[in-house]
Parts: C-alpha cells; sequence; structure tokens
C-alpha cells in the first residue's frame, strides 16, 4: 500500500526521479533497524548506534543515511541505524534503553530526539560509557534539566547539534510571501492571506519553525497568518489540511509547510482543487531534500530550506575523532548550529548536482586524526561544501 502511494505521488507531480531512488527511499522508510558494515575485509574499528525519526514515505532521513554510511566507509566504522515512528514517542526510549544494551554494545552513539525522548537514552549510556551527540533542538526547559551544554551533567554528552529551525522558517515564509506579492496575488482586504502547516509538536524544531513563519509575517502588516495547524509530518496530512484549509480560507495564496513532504502534499492538494502551484498560491518546504529540490526546479514548490546532509558528516568526524583520542571541541566548541541553504528555481539546479557529491569524498581528509591532531576541521573546501 505504501508502495503504490509512492508510485502515486511519483506520477501525479512528473518529478525526474530513477525508479531506483524511489525504491531505496521506500525501502529505507519501512524499516526499523538497518545496519551499514564496511567493505574493508578488517573488522570495523568502532560501532556507532544512530537513533532517527521516521514517517512514512521520509524525503529526508533516507539521504542523511546515506552520507553517514559513505563516512562510515572512510573511516572503517560500523553504522547501525535505528528508526521510530514519529507518531510514539514513547517506543523510541523504551526500545532505545534494549537495543544500547544488546551485545555488541557500541562504542558510541548519535540520537535524534523529541520530547521527553532524551533523558532515559542518556542515563543509559551514561551508565554504558558510550560517548554520544545528541540531535535537538530540545526544549528549553528540556535542555536546563539536562544541564543546559554538554559536558556538564552527563560527561558522556560530548556534543549537541541541530539545525537553526526559527531561521529556516523565516526564510521559507519570506520566499513565499514575495512570490505572492510578485504575482500579485492580494486578497480583498489588500493582504496577503498565509496558512501554515507546522510539524509536530512534541519536537521543539517544529515550534521554531512556527516562529520564524510569524517573524516574517509580523515584519509586513499587509500580511495575515490565517491559521497553522500541527501535523505528524506525512504527505496525507499536507494535502488533507490544505485542502480543508483553503475552504476555509478561499483568498489564501501562501500555504507555507514545515516540511518538504507537507509541501508536496499541499501541491497535491492545490491541483485537485484547479488551483496552480507557483503561479496562483505559492508554497515550499523545510529539508532542502532532492524530492523537495527537484519540486522547485519543476516550479511546483517556489523553495525547499535547509541544511545539506554533509552536517552529519561532520558530526560522524568529529565522534570519529573522539574516539581515536582527539577532542574536536578545543577546535569547534561543543554545540553546533548549522545555518540553512535556500533553492529556488534558479538554483535548484545546483542543490540537485551537489547531491551525490559527497560520493567523491575522502572524509579521512576531514578527520584530524589523519590530517594532524593541530589541524583544524576545513568544511568550506569542495566537494565537502
Amino acid at each position: 500500500m505504501v508502495f503504490t502511494k509512492i508510485l502515486t505521488v511519483i506520477k501525479h507531480y512528473k518529478f525526474r526521479i530513477s525508479v531506483f531512488l524511489t525504491l531505496t527511499f521506500f525501502l529505507s522508510g519501512i524499516q526499523s533497524e538497518l545496519a551499514y558494515l564496511p567493505k574493508k575485509t578488517e573488522s570495523p574499528l568502532y560501532r556507532v548506534a544512530v537513533f532517527t525519526p521516521t514517517t512514512e514515505g521520509n524525503t529526508y532521513w533516507p539521504e542523511v543515511h546515506r552520507v553517514m554510511s559513505a563516512v562510515a566507509e572512510d573511516l572503517n566504522i560500523e553504522l547501525s541505524f535505528h528508526e521510530f515512528d514519529v507518531r510514539d514517542r514513547f517506543e523510541k526510549p523504551e526500545k532505545g534503553v534494549h537495543l544500547l544494551q544488546k551485545k555488541p554494545v557500541p562504542d558510541a552513539a548519535i540520537f535524534s530526539v523529541s520530547f521527553g525522548q532524551a533523558k532515559p537514552l542518556m542515563e543509559i549510556a551514561e551508565k554504558l560509557r558510550i560517548p554520544y551527540f545528541l540531535n535537538g533542538p530540545l526544549f528549553p526547559a528540556e535542555l536546563k534539566e539536562l544541564g543546559d551544554t554538554p559536558r556538564n551533567k552527563y560527561s558522556k554528552w560530548i556534543g549537541y547539534f541541530h539545525e537553526d529551525e526559527e531561521q529556516k522558517g523565516y526564510i521559507l515564509a519570506r520566499e513565499l510571501i514575495e512570490a505572492a506579492f510578485r504575482q500579485n496575488r492580494i486578497a480583498s482586504d489588500g493582504t496577503v492571506h498565509v496558512v501554515g502547516l507546522s510539524g509536530d509538536p512534541t519536537w521543539h524544531g517544529s515550534f521554531l519553525r512556527e516562529q520564524g513563519l510569524k517573524r516574517a509575517v509580523d515584519e509586513n502588516p499587509r500580511v495575515r497568518l490565517m491559521q497553522t495547524v500541527p501535523t505528524r509530518w506525512t504527505p496525507e496530512e499536507g494535502r488533507n489540511l490544505t485542502i480543508r484549509l483553503l475552504k476555509r480560507y478561499p483568498e489564501v495564496s501562501v500555504v507555507w509547510a514545515a516540511s518538504d513532504q507537507l509541501a508536496l502534499g499541499a501541491v497535491e492538494a492545490l491541483n485537485s482543487l484547479g488551483m496552480e502551484p507557483g503561479r496562483t498560491v505559492f508554497t515550499g518546504g523545510l529539508d532542502l531534500s532532492l524530492v523537495g529540490v527537484q519540486a522547485v526546479q519543476e516550479g511546483d514548490l517556489t523553495a525547499s530550506v535547509g541544511s545539506t546532509p554533509l552536517i552529519w558528516a561532520r558530526i560522524l568526524i568529529c565522534l570519529y575523532d573522539y574516539l581515536r583520542g582527539i577532542d574536536f571541541s578545543d577546535k569547534t566548541g561543543t554545540v553546533f548550529i548549522f545555518s540553512p541553504d535556500l533553492a529556488l528555481k534558479s538554483s535548484a539546479e545546483k542543490f540537485i548536482l551537489r547531491r551525490d557529491r559527497y560520493r567523491k569524498i575522502n572524509f579521512r581528509d576531514y578527520s584530524r586524526f589523519h590530517m594532524g591532531k593541530d589541524a583544524i576541521y576545513n568544511y568550506k573546501s569542495k566537494p565537502f561544501k
């Protein structure tokens, strides 16, 4: 049934995606545990467990996993990917605690968490003496309970990273609003009407993305935010909620979406209602996923905003160096906040062409263990950038 839905969406949008890529997304999304073994003949130096969320038809995490697997091959790491459905936020800490204790116990871990999930995973990692990174952002109250920063209350919490979610939400909203004004898609009251498809409220990033939307709206008195609605990130919600919102607010010309897959669902809704995405109503998402950027290139999405999956390569390299006895923090600190990129129709091809650039990288060249412990992390050079 899931496979049929994916093929239907691809046919509907006429995306230029190969069947191979579609099958890769599908297979990555439905597996709860995936193991990556280095192709080298020797045993892996380290085992790293990676805990990430997933949703049906997810467009983001499969790309992250592929990039991390390429890093793992170069650094002789065995990766185990453990995916957890966002609809059950209790599954990750309960199952995760069990998975971390299974032999062979991993040498390190990376946890991408939502509300209430971090502490149980951190406590078992501390007990097992496993160093780990947390991927946020976490709610401020939860972050405070955990000691605010790595290496404070929890000694094995060695690093914390996330994208600048508020800025992502702001940039997307600004681009969509400007597009509506350029096409004179003004409501009868003289303003641009905006609705928002927000993300899962159990993740602080959803709140921050919506705050970015509201900041962009507040900057312009000729823009009205009619309503935002929470989702669990699925394209079906994007489609169904967009239809309901447009029936409620028929003069809307901007549908802001908190992810690319929500935005793709919104496009389907617009087409079903006889509207023209990118001409009469403008939508976009917040993943910078390949599927999202291809939709920008086709003109269905106005923009996609996000950091590239290579930010996860940077984290895995830092973790590898730490395991090798070189503490990355003397050069980078322990908190990483990554700035977003913006893909528009004029720049979409560039993002698509550089999508597979990671395959040409020897990630050992970016490790201080291999460069020399006094080297600096240089991520501004091609092909890494």
